[in-house]
């Protein structure tokens, strides 16, 4: 018997195909450090200033690590779905202390770090970027200073502050683009869904654009958002600077500079920083070049990652000896980039490549169960998701488990501290104590039972305080100041200021709108699953509707009403949960008299590929409803549902 062919896993095609994405985007990458090493360069010599095989190709190579570290980035934080949290404190809450934040101000750190120095070696020396300011000299007599050289140096070399203030400057920008980069979440790569194509073409949306196109449209917004960041930077940088980052910045880089020049230990920064309008031009000019290539080296890896899964036209598990059995390794998987593939090469399959959707209906005798069985169990699952969300927000459950026998066995397993509780009625007087311990027991506890107990009343102030206190209240508080200053009055007061405050810039972080409520329920969380979602409604569509010509088993038809109940309660459930969800009070936007109030654009795409799904299947299938056991009443929800009636 021949042994068992292995499956291989799902990642072993994504995995080389996300390498050449990385090589594509990183040569692309290259050439923007190219452009910026001969623009940094030294142009006394008009043929080496932009010669390849020389400096300039050096620095090129020496730029590229720069950019090259934000790829590195962007690979150890990628993900597809958005973030889906209730507002805007709480994600920065939650990733307020994750180590991918201190990663990513590493990351951007190193980056600024290199090309600082890069620059500082790339550019002529007129520039004056060197560590040490060279010392003053002798020169000799009778002889023009300019024609003279120097005999000894009179003056110890200082620490250089221009370098300095400029390092410090990019170390700036490296903070305020680590902020961007979280706060727009450029780790994001956003896979182009849009609404369903017409229902007689039978094709994928086209959405995705070449990473070409991408970059030519945004080129011009991110060369915009650079100079604005770098301008910026560089007229609020000498006030940042001499605030604080010059005390700090001085004497570690006097403890490095140390090392290899003699400078004295007791060197201080001069009385002024260097404020020379050439080196603030200088720092605007460099601080452009730096975020520049920031921003296209996160553009071109978005541009790139985001292409269809595919290789030479064809699915990426073409090459696999079960190409069908290393699909289902990545729709069963549990982590979002293999997931996401895979789901998105089953809607190309379902398609666009007949042969291979042919051999979904013919495999019957796989382990687990059929193909098409275990691509419809993935691909139902993640559709029943939507409905388990929200019934799980309409109905949360107890985060405390309620204790178990086991438990509970443990609990009286333990041993018995004091003596067990009596079982006699609480309304007879106690015994008398019999022994010294019984003695100790009646005495603590009639100590602990008087503290708070009054005889009298329940109130701890006497009839005299309470009368001298209503006194000085109607002597000091007129009646409008007694009013005022009741609980309820208080509340309501509380109450507007808390509505003032969520209507400033300042108070919107903390706002809870609607739509990111519903995306959450609806979508998921911390990551939404739109792409999946879509991909996986699409694709059992076309499959289901092309079993009507090439399912030779007839495997399919048992399933359509199957497929049909659950496109159903998933419009059902998402309609719902649109009209019934509570807005929440930090929502001081949301008005119910809009007609687009309740209408969220992720939600709605949803519900658009759902009911595209539903039609075309009532629509084929309604011939055939008493043999797939549909009955009159299901058929007619359903073609409500489907807006066909």
């Amino acid at each position: 018997m021949a042994p068992k062919t292995r499956v291989r896993f799902y990642r072993e095609f994504l995995t080389p195909a996300l390498h050449r994405r990385f090589t594509r985007a990183a040569g692309f990458t290259l050439l923007i450090c190219y452009a910026e090493a001969v623009i940094i360069g030294d142009k006394s010599s008009l043929l080496w200033s932009w010669f390849p095989l020389g400096l300039a190709g050096i620095r090129t190579l020496l730029l590229f690590i720069a950019g090259l570290v934000i790829f590195i980035l962007r690979v150890a934080q990628l993900h597809f779905g958005a973030r889906t949290a209730y507002c805007p404190f709480q994600t920065f809450s939650e990733h307020l202390i994750r180590f991918e934040t201190l990663q990513t101000l590493a990351c951007y750190f190193f980056s600024a770090w290199w090309f600082s120095e890069v620059y500082m070696w790339s550019v002529p020396a007129s520039a004056d970027l060197g560590w040490v300011a060279e010392g003053k000299y002798v020169f000799r007599l009778g002889i023009q200073k300019a024609e003279a050289d120097p005999i000894r140096a009179y003056e110890r070399q200082r620490l250089n502050e221009r370098p300095i203030y400029l390092r410090s400057v990019f170390f700036m920008l490296a903070t305020a683009q680590s902020f961007v980069h979280l706060y727009n979440d450029y780790d994001m790569v956003a896979l182009c869904v849009g609404p369903p194509e017409p229902e007689e073409t039978f094709d994928i949306p086209s959405h995705t654009k070449p990473p070409l196109d991408q970059l030519k449209a945004i080129v011009p917004f991110r060369l915009r958002d650079s100079v604005t960041r770098a301008v910026g930077t560089s007229i609020m940088g000498p006030f940042i600077y001499a605030l604080g980052i010059r005390w700090i910045a001085w004497p570690w880089t006097l403890l490095v500079a140390r090392f290899f020049w003699s400078i004295s230990r007791d060197s201080t920064p001069p009385r002024l920083p260097p404020y020379h309008i050439w080196l603030i031009v200088r720092s605007a000019i460099s601080g452009v070049l730096l975020l520049f290539l920031w921003e296209l080296s996160n553009a071109v890896f978005s541009a790139y990652v985001a292409q269809a899964p595919l290789k030479n036209g064809q699915p990426l598990t073409t090459d696999s000896r079960d190409p069908n059995g290393s699909l289902l390794n990545g729709l069963k998987s549990r982590k979002e980039i293999p997931k996401t593939f895979a789901f998105w090469e089953l809607l190309y399959i379902s398609c666009r490549f007949n042969a291979r959707r042919n051999t979904i209906f013919s495999e019957i005798d796989r382990g687990g169960g059929s193909t098409w069985s275990q691509i419809l169990n993935f691909s139902l699952s993640t559709i029943q998701a939507i409905s388990s969300r929200i019934i799980s927000f309409q109905h949360p459950r107890s985060s405390t488990p309620a204790p178990t026998q086991q438990s509970i066995q443990k609990v009286e397993s333990l041993p018995r501290l004091a003596v067990p509780m009596k079982n006699e009625s609480i309304l007879n007087n106690p015994p008398k104590p019999t022994n010294t311990r019984e003695v100790v027991e009646s005495n603590i506890g009639s100590i602990a039972k008087s503290f708070g107990q009054s005889p009298s009343s329940s109130s701890p102030l006497t009839p005299q305080a309470k009368r001298v206190i209503s006194y000085a209240r109607d002597r000091l508080l007129t009646t409008d100041q007694q009013n005022a200053m009741k609980p309820a009055t208080v509340k309501s007061m509380l109450a507007d200021y808390a509505l003032q405050f969520l209507r400033t810039p300042i108070g919107a972080p903390f706002r809870q709108t609607f739509k990111r409520r519903l995306c959450a329920v609806v979508l998921g969380s911390p990551y939404s699953e739109l792409g999946v979602i879509i991909s996986a409604v699409d694709a059992i569509t076309n499959l289901a509707l092309a079993s009507l010509m090439e399912d030779q088993f007839g495997t399919v038809n048992k399933d359509i009403s199957l497929i049909i109940a659950t496109f159903m309660n998933a419009i059902a459930s998402i309609e719902r949960i649109v009209q019934q969800m509570p807005v929440h009070w930090t929502d001081v936007d949301f008005r119910e008299d809009d007609r687009k109030g309740r209408k969220v654009d992720e939600v709605e795409l949803v519900l658009a590929h759902l009911r595209s799904g539903l039609r075309q299947l009532v629509q084929r299938f309604e011939s055939y409803a008493v043999e797939l056991g549909l009955g009159q009443g299901e058929l007619r929800s359903a073609r409500r549902m489907a807006g066909l009636e």
